[in-house]
This record gives structure tokens, C-alpha cells and sequence, in this order.
């Protein structure tokens, strides 16, 4: 069975099955299909990392879930006008049995092919994440596996210099703005449920903590401020008991209404503890944007999902070909004023729209910023629209700016690239992956952030369609995550 190109699905789970198909073209070329010109002063790299499966199970790649797949890795180098396309695959070591056995190894939703001795693998397929000089392609059931930066070598499995505490980290780390260090949690169904690691510029780990937490919970992501360290505990109860019955991981999280979210705050000092501090509403939230400190409040704000058990039961299902109508599927900007001395924490809905992959100029994370950047669909539209346009916000007077798709284009996450070192904060480009399901082509769309519903800058055509994945990073052309 084959997935074909959809310009307009007739379910969510047909048109991310579109979009997501799986590509397994390792590239190395000059792009020289250009409209616009590309600006002189990007001057790096954009990684890109999402699940492309490279040997399919028999019944077929629409099989497989929005989570599944081999991590496929793409750089898109800028230098003088110019762009170059390297991607690799993420080479773990069960990858290499199953490409070597063409048997593949299992997934959310398709058993393993090759015998219990083959078991499932966990794949890098989040995140890809430069620090310190070198490269981390993440998901959150694993530990990081090391990628050279220039070359996208496979170089294997980085444990923190030997300080794990838990089975693996997320595919989410926060780097602080300002000094550099980079921040990244784990969470498990046993305990200690969430821990907590800091991994310095030079990339020495300077702390490693068990975190205690309520209950057992996904915990996808995290928010930093310039002293504290915030963990979003969502409504959601994650039993590992079905998994070791041999139950799916579907019946292992559960969502329950009678727990609103809470928060964890704690300070970023090693032996710091944890206050949680309950959150009015229940709710899960994929990713926060940013948090900062201001007036002795935190303030974050976050795509959050009303509608955990609905979330759920549509993750159950995408891209298993399964007609629904996704309502659990759509998180919406909130704002959450915490309160840490007071122990409070007080919530605003900003929008009623879709959206999710928020974004924002990285020089800022943990410091307050003005503006943020992120995936969206109109109020008005379905989950059809859902990754239709881009969506810049202004933080300080409440306005957002849109750049539009035509039908049957998909975006992917927007990353801010500055300008210049020294360039205000939405002074530089919003770099973007876009889908094109009626040319069944990739571009790279180079917007000008300060006029994003203008016409790109520069649209840069791929020799190939890839699957939009999830993450990417900036990492200027001295190796840096930040100009």
C-alpha cells in the first residue's frame, strides 16, 4: 500500500499521511531552483529533523503513526546568496539491524516484523539541537544521538558524561540566551518521575537531579527563565503497568479530568526545591514559547490543549487512516501569570485559533521577548487548515501578522534568524519548510520577520519532497545556536 500526494484530504489522518510520507533520498547538493534572492547575512545553518522511515512494514507507509519513523536529518547551509542541501539518516544501531535485515522494527501503531528479538526502536526523530559545537538529534524515549555538524556523520549515544538518572531526556532542551547553558529534563513512569540536567557551553555537565513530581505524566516540554526552571505537569496519568502486561502505549496514558495541570518551579541551583503550583484549568501542553521573569511574577505562554482526553484518543488514530474529526488535536495560546512567592498561578486564553510550535528570536529564551512566531489555523476554519500559515504575535500591544498559504500548501515550525549579533529582536529572517502537495514539492521560504505576509524574500525549491517533520535550529556559520 501506498500513501499518494493530497492536496486537499478528506480526514486529518489521510492529509498528514500526505504530507508525512516518508522520503528515504539522502541528499548533498547545491539548491539552485531560487525565486527572490537569498539574503546575503544568513550566513549558517538550518537543521531539520522528522521521522522518515526507510524500510517500510509490509502493509505499507499509511500505516504508520505521526510519531513513527527513522530520523532523517537535514542541514540547509546559507553562505554568500547561496544554499547548499545535506541530509543523512540518524544511524543508531537498531536502525543499521533493520536496514540490514529489511525488516522493520515496530511502532505506535504496527507490531515489529522481525521477531521479539528485534524489539522497537526508539528513534532520534524530534529535535536536532547544535550546542557547544556539536549536534543532538532527540526524541523523548531516548537518550541524544551525536551527529557531526558538518557532515552529519552518525557518531552515537551521548548519556550526560555518565549522569542519567532516568531512561532517556526529552528532544526539548532550553538554551539560556544570554550564557549559553543548556538546560533539559527527563520524565518516566517510575520514579523520580522528571529529572533535571545542565550541560555547560563547553559541554560539561554541571548538574544532574532528581526532580519529585505529584504523578506520573508525558511531559513533552519545559519552560527556563533567567533563575528559575519551570515543569508543566499536564492532566494526563502515565501508568506504566499496560506496557509491562504487553499493552499498547496508548493504554498506558490516561487522560483524567479530576487533575487540573500544575507546575513545577524551582530554582536553577543545584539542590533547589520544587514547589507545584496548580494551574486553574485541566489541560496538556506539547510546547510552551518562552518565560521571563517581570515585577516577581513568571510570566510563559504555551500551546495548550484544552481537551486531553480528546488529544488522546486523535493521537491514537493520525495517520492510521482512521476518519475523525481531530477536535482533541488543536491546542490555543495561553498565557499563565505564576506567582512563585505566593505559590498561584492565574491563566488567560489569548486567541481562539490553532496553534502550536511556538517560536521566538533565541538570543531572548528566558528573557522576556516581544514576539513570537508559530504554526496556526483560522478560528473559523477546521483542522483541515491546521499548518496553513504562519503567525507572528505581538506580546506587548496583542496584535498578530499571518502569511497565507494557497491551498494545498502545509507550513512547517518557523526559527527567527537575527539579522545581525547585534540586530533588535525581529530584525532578521523566519525561515520555513513548506509542502506542496500540488507540485508534490519542498521549498525553504526565507520571509523578512518584520513583513512575514509579504512575499518570501527567497523560496528555495528542493530537488526532492521530504515529510515536514517536527523541529529545527539555527546554528550560525561559527557553530553557534545564536549569533
Amino acid at each position: 500500500m501506498t500513501t499518494q500526494p493530497m492536496a486537499h484530504a478528506a480526514t486529518p489522518a489521510e492529509m498528514l499521511a500526505s504530507i508525512l510520507r516518508p522520503n528515504p533520498r539522502e541528499a548533498d547538493y547545491a539548491i539552485t531552483d531560487v525565486e527572490g534572492e537569498i539574503p546575503r547575512e544568513l550566513n549558517g545553518t538550518l537543521y531539520r529533523n522528522g521521522p522518515c522511515q526507510k524500510v517500510l512494514p509490509k502493509v505499507g507507509a499509511g500505516a504508520l503513526h505521526l510519531f513513527d519513523g527513522d530520523a532523517m536529518v537535514h542541514a540547509i547551509r546559507f553562505e554568500d546568496g547561496k544554499a547548499h542541501h545535506l541530509s543523512r539518516y540518524a544511524r543508531t544501531e537498531s536502525f543499521e539491524r533493520s536496514e540490514k535485515s529489511g525488516l522493520y522494527r515496530g511502532g505506535i501503531n504496527v507490531e515489529a516484523e522481525g521477531g521479539a528479538e528485534e524489539g522497537i526502536d526508539a528513534q532520534p526523530n524530534t529535535n536536532i539541537v547544535p550546542h557547544g559545537g556539536r549536534l543532538f538529534a532527540m526524541v523523548e524515549v531516548a537518550p541524544p544521538f551525536e551527529m557531526d555538524p558538518k557532515t552529519l556523520a552518525s557518531k552515537g549515544t551521548w548519556d550526560y558524561d555518565g549522569k542519567m538518572l532516568g531512561m532517556s531526556t526529552t528532544a526539548h532542551p532550553k538554551i539560556d540566551g544570554k550564557t549559553g547553558q543548556m538546560l533539559i529534563h527527563g520524565y518516566q513512569p517510575v520514579e523520580p518521575y522528571v529529572q533535571l540536567y545542565v550541560v555547560e557551553p563547553d559541554g560539561s555537565v554541571s548538574l544532574a537531579e532528581a526532580v519529585d513530581a505529584p504523578w506520573p505524566s508525558m511531559m513533552h516540554d519545559f519552560a527556563i527563565t533567567e533563575n528559575y526552571v519551570i515543569f508543566p505537569l499536564g492532566s494526563i496519568y502515565f501508568d506504566l503497568q499496560p506496557m509491562l502486561d504487553g499493552r499498547g502505549f496508548g493504554e498506558a496514558v490516561q487522560a483524567r479530568d479530576d487533575l487540573n495541570m500544575k507546575f513545577g518551579v524551582r530554582r536553577r541551583e543545584a539542590g533547589s526545591p520544587t514547589t507545584w503550583i496548580d494551574v486553574p484549568s485541566a489541560g496538556y501542553m506539547f510546547h510552551p514559547g518562552n518565560a521571563y521573569e517581570k515585577d516577581g511574577k513568571i510570566w510563559m505562554d504555551a500551546c495548550t490543549y484544552e481537551n486531553p482526553a480528546g488529544l488522546l484518543q486523535d493521537l491514537a488514530t493520525v495517520r492510521s487512516g482512521a476518519s475523525r474529526d481531530a477536535g482533541g488535536f488543536a491546542a490555543h495560546p495561553y498565557l499563565y501569570e505564576i506567582d512563585p512567592a505566593a505559590g498561584t498561578c492565574k491563566e488567560k486564553k489569548l486567541s481562539d485559533s490553532t496553534a502550536e510550535f511556538p517560536r521566538l528570536d533565541d538570543r531572548r529564551v528566558g528573557y522576556e521577548n516581544r514576539w513570537g512566531y508559530a504554526g496556526t489555523a483560522s478560528p473559523a476554519a477546521g483542522v483541515e487548515s491546521y499548518f496553513r500559515r504562519i503567525t507572528k504575535y505581538d506580546r506587548v500591544d496583542g496584535t498578530s501578522v499571518h502569511r497565507e498559504t494557497v491551498p494545498g500548501q502545509w507550513v512547517g515550525e518557523p526559527v527567527f534568524v537575527p539579522r545581525a549579533p547585534d540586530a533588535e529582536e525581529d530584525d532578521g529572517f523566519v525561515l520555513n519548510l513548506v509542502y506542496d502537495a500540488n507540485t508534490d514539492r519542498t521549498a525553504v521560504d526565507v520571509l523578512d520577520a518584520r513583513a512575514i505576509d509579504a512575499t518570501p524574500l527567497a523560496r528555495l525549491w528542493l530537488q526532492e519532497r521530504i515529510a515536514l517533520g517536527f523541529h529545527g535550529n539555527w546554528a550560525h556559520a561559527d557553530g553557534t545556536p545564536r549569533d
